[in-house]
């Protein structure tokens, strides 16, 4: 009984002369995003004299265990009591990446990898060659992105002219700090006692899409289309490294409903205009192609092609003439598919107009018979 008290005596006399340094962590909570805030922290000098310090840090990911990144002060004078640890007291640091699985910034004031992950610091002593664990402490931290992904279309509350919409919105930032970006899509009914936030959380999806590496999504003309009747939610979420970081808002849409006049309005006057993106611009055709062209070359022709891009396989369709004329500015242009060979009604196309010098412009659109 003698030699085990001995013993626990012996481990707590040994373990108190090497936790000489008390660490206590000020890392926030959230919004914790660059470099120089993994520093915030004070120091306890326990013992009876100063010492001479490094502080180390490593950050390893929480889901994988995986060396993140590792950092190391200079040398701190630390005296007896405590001492609140400045960015001046620590610099010059030394960062090391760790995996290259993360997109780590290398400034020293660089933003940080997004994720959830663990920051383990230690005071060190160096003497001669010997090497002195002071204390340790190591705390669970959130880095979120600065801002979340944002919607684009379907604007909030809108009206939609088609069954199966377009949708697009803009990733997280900072951008350079997501190595592996991929989004979840979802899309849920709204019910007549439910906000558009509660249907997103309550509610069976109509129709989700996981892993999505562009940042916009067409309806699919696999899936059901939408009801004029309903009211309509959809949400994106933004993963790093597979694991999520952050949500949109929840915007809500519905499907307009035609009647005969919003049809033949829809179907005269209206041009859509082109752009270098090829999901930048949708619209419907109802048998007139219509479209906006800036002529910027004084070039007397454009070069038109045509492609049904309702399937994997992008099938050009063939028209009357590729050569449409046009003349210096703006151009309003009309293209009757309605006798083209191969127009299939509801199913989506992609118009591509090429000038002379090989600039291209792009209209994506459903037709309808």
């Amino acid at each position: 009984m003698k030699k085990i008290f001995l013993f626990i005596v012996l481990l707590f006399v040994g373990w108190h002369a090497h936790a000489q340094v008390v660490l206590n962590l000020q890392l926030p909570p959230l919004g914790l995003t660059i470099k120089p805030q993994l520093w915030n922290l004070s120091l306890v000098n326990t013992s009876a004299q100063d010492l001479s310090v490094r502080v180390e840090m490593v950050m390893t990911d929480v889901s994988n265990n995986q060396r993140v990144l590792t950092g190391t002060s200079k040398l701190i004078l630390l005296p007896r009591g405590v001492k609140q640890l400045q960015l001046s007291d620590v610099m010059p640091i030394t960062y090391n990446p760790g995996s290259p699985g993360y997109a780590v910034d290398p400034s020293p004031e660089g933003f940080l990898p997004i994720g959830l992950f663990n920051i383990c610091y230690t005071v060190i002593r160096v003497q001669s060659d010997e090497v002195d664990r002071l204390g340790e402490e190591c705390e669970t931290i959130e880095v979120e992105p600065i801002s979340p992904p944002q919607l684009m279309m379907p604007l909030d509350e809108e009206q939609v002219d088609i069954t199966r919409p377009f949708f697009a919105w803009i990733p997280p930032s900072p951008f350079n700090t997501l190595n592996s970006l991929l989004f979840d899509w979802v899309l849920v009914e709204v019910q007549a006692t439910q906000s558009p936030a509660d249907a997103i959380q309550q509610n069976v999806p109509v129709l989700t899409r996981q892993n999505i590496s562009f940042t916009n999504l067409q309806y699919p003309l696999s899936a059901p289309e939408l009801d004029s009747s309903k009211l309509y939610a959809w949400r994106i979420t933004a993963k790093n490294n597979m694991s999520p970081i952050a949500n949109s808002e929840v915007w809500s849409f519905r499907v307009r409903r035609y009647g005969l006049d919003t049809i033949a309005a829809t179907g005269t006057g209206y041009f859509a205009k082109l752009y270098r993106e090829e999901g930048a611009a949708f619209t419907i055709c109802t048998g007139v192609l219509r479209f906006e062209y800036l002529n910027e070359l004084n070039s007397a022709a454009v070069n038109l092609r045509l492609f049904d891009i309702s399937t994997a396989m992008r099938k050009q369709i063939t028209l009357d003439s590729t050569d449409q004329s046009v003349r210096l500015g703006q151009n309003f242009v009309q293209v009757d598919l309605r006798e083209t060979g191969g127009m299939i009604n509801k199913h989506l196309y992609l118009l591509e107009v090429e000038n002379a010098r090989g600039e291209k412009r792009y209209l994506k659109f459903e037709y309808r018979e």
